[in-house]
């Protein structure tokens, strides 16, 4: 039925699940399969940072260059974990790109040719200020009245 899947993740609790359905219970069904992991880091982030410590291009740059480079750590690390978790991750294709969420799922699902995007349900963040637990995981949410209209293949959202 499905033949190539994109399943969109950011190491968040509900990214999770999704991954476990698609490697624990959807991969058993459709065994032959293509699994492309995308993690899209949103292209806003460079803008926001503040601008106290901004004196010079050179510092900006350089502070950008870091967390560019820190952001790759991290999805490398969460790809990893996928690869040690899921023995099916291991035929996996694993893509990062920058850019509007919504606008890369579609883009990313209309390239690959996907017939299915997969993406964690709904959940609510705990308030940052009365809240000592962070989740981990990329802060962007997708906005479903930007995605559905772009959108031209199923889209599950596993909770």
């Amino acid at each position: 039925m499905f033949k190539k899947i994109l399943l969109c993740t950011h190491g968040s609790e509900g990214a999770r699940k999704a991954e476990q359905y698609v490697f624990e219970n959807l991969m058993q069904q459709l065994a032959q399969a293509q699994v492309t992991v995308l993690t899209i880091i949103d292209k806003d982030w460079s803008v926001m940072t503040g601008d106290d410590w901004l004196n010079t291009s050179k510092s900006r740059n350089t502070f950008i260059d870091y967390v560019e480079e820190q952001l790759g750590r991290e999805i490398e690390a969460d790809w990893q974990r996928i690869k040690e978790e899921y023995a099916q991750a291991a035929e996996a294709r694993f893509m990062k790109v920058v850019g509007d969420i919504e606008e890369t799922i579609a883009e990313v699902a209309g390239k690959l040719e996907c017939d299915l995007v997969i993406v964690g349900g709904y959940r609510k963040k705990p308030r940052r200020l009365t809240s000592l637990n962070m989740e981990p995981g990329l802060a962007a949410r997708i906005s479903n009245e930007k995605l559905h209209p772009i959108l031209s293949v199923p889209l599950l959202t596993n909770n």
